[in-house]
């Protein structure tokens, strides 16, 4: 009897089907892919998906100059801001001077020159710093100044500075001379405050956005702002780039922005009883027609907007400076410009670090000349990002690619007057010009499909 019952466990545990291998691997496939959808997902929700909400023109109660100190204060008064909240819009406003550098050999030595007469404060946000004998010099000046009694602000983007990297070094010696560090944090984990010792964001807001403003404000007076980094490339080439130079009441909504950056990055705000001495009076408020153009991820894209109308309004010359030419609404937009007669001249780079962008531009030369626009290619890198059409000029570190346009921040300062307009010409846009040379398409058939291919991916570039 034990024996037959023995047999019929045994007949039935054959009969039952062991999962097989390639179940098991369908199984995990399947999910694994499912994860993939939903990470994929998250990434285009919280980084790719593009937000925009109306920017342009300022409404009717944008921050003001004058109203700039005052703003501040309200603002440096909230302990529950985040990225979101710097959408502040900005009034136009006046400069009383405007000048022009083109080339780390002119703007380099002018920038560390007012740094170096700095009485009061300096405040710094600067995409990248990388080492060497440009970010040597800065250090030096940082350092005598903070010791010398001089409030040193500085804000960095934390991956493209290497701040935890081989920049690190430079760190360490300007937070040891007094000067206070935060940094926004593109990849996890966001953290907020002082570089040593700084706390999680748990809001975790700043992830997917890089910082890619480039600007300074030196004693509330002067302000600067372009598209290049401290790193030697912009020196010593092959990178070209610009910056602009501005008094007059404008510089107080610089201020603004970066005082407002810095509290939500968790830097110590100045107390509101000292708050005046970060914005003086202006020696002279100007006259120039000024506006500072700031992106902040989320939507509000005054830079972008102000761009596409500056393009739409231009009458008789539109010229452009950039490195990343790829979004395919302004590549419209210059193509109607051209249509309608006005004189468009377009300088891309001859090499690029992004050839992919490049490529892409070039998918589009063809219909572009068809439209009258006239391209050039810079003998090395062209990394300016200009715009002068008419009498207004935008300078500053706005990207005409997916990137720069709808997710990162940014910061440009428009200037409409006429004068202005051909200093910035003569100084940045015959410069350039001098040294490139007319856009050749490659015909053959491999490099059409290349470029055919990468135009298709613009939003990823």
């Amino acid at each position: 009897m034990t024996d037959r019952l023995d047999a019929g466990i045994d007949a039935r545990r054959k009969r039952v089907p062991l999962p097989r291998v390639g179940t098991l691997l369908r199984t995990v496939a399947w999910f694994a892919l499912r994860l993939l959808l939903v990470v994929l997902f998250i990434v285009w929700w919280f980084v790719l998906r593009i937000v925009e909400h109306e920017s342009w023109p300022p409404p009717d109660d944008a921050v003001t100059a004058a109203q700039a100190e005052a703003a501040t204060a309200a603002f440096l008064a909230r302990d529950d801001v985040a990225i979101p909240d710097l959408a502040i819009p900005l009034a136009p406003s006046t400069a009383a001077i405007a000048q022009f550098y083109s080339g780390g050999d002119q703007f380099f030595p002018a920038i560390l020159d007012d740094l170096a007469r700095a009485e009061s404060s300096i405040h710094i946000l600067m995409f990248a710093i990388g080492p060497g004998d440009v970010a040597d010099s800065l250090v030096a000046v940082l350092e005598d100044r903070a010791r010398a009694g001089v409030e040193v602000r500085l804000i960095v983007d934390r991956f493209a500075s290497k701040v935890d990297g081989h920049t690190a070094p430079l760190f360490d010696r300007m937070q040891a001379a007094g000067v206070e560090v935060v940094a926004n944090d593109l990849f996890p984990v966001d953290r907020d405050g002082p570089l040593e010792g700084g706390s999680i964001d748990w809001w975790q807001d700043e992830l997917g956005n890089a910082d890619h403003r480039k600007m300074l404000v030196i004693d509330g007076q002067v302000g600067w702002a372009g598209g290049a980094g401290f790193e030697d490339h912009f020196l010593y080439g092959p990178y070209h780039d610009t910056y602009a130079r501005v008094t007059g009441a404008v510089v107080r909504q610089m201020q603004m922005v970066f005082l407002t950056s810095f509290h939500v990055l968790g830097g110590q705000a100045p107390e509101r009883e000292v708050l005046g001495g970060y914005f003086p009076a202006p020696v002279d408020p100007g006259t120039i027609p000024a506006t500072v153009l700031h992106n902040v991820p989320g939507g509000h894209l005054p830079g972008t907007q102000a761009i596409r109308e500056v393009i739409d309004t231009a009458s008789r010359e539109l010229d452009i400076l950039n490195p990343y030419l790829a979004d395919p609404d302004i590549i419209d937009r210059i193509e109607v410009a051209g249509e309608r007669g006005v004189d468009v001249t377009l300088v891309g780079p001859g090499e690029s670090n992004v050839p992919q962008a490049r490529a892409a531009l070039h998918h589009n030369y063809p219909r572009l000349f068809a439209a009258g626009v006239e391209g050039y290619e810079f003998e090395e890198l062209i990394h300016a990002k200009v715009i002068v059409a008419d009498d207004t000029v935008v300078i500053g570190s706005i990207n005409l690619d997916a990137w720069a346009l709808y997710r990162n921040h940014e910061i440009a300062i428009m200037l409409v007057d006429p004068t202005v307009a051909g200093d910035a010409r003569s100084t940045m846009i015959e410069d350039v010009l001098a040294r490139s040379y007319p856009v050749d398409v490659d015909e053959g058939r491999w490099s059409r499909v290349q470029n055919w291919f990468w135009d298709k991916f613009v939003y990823f570039l």
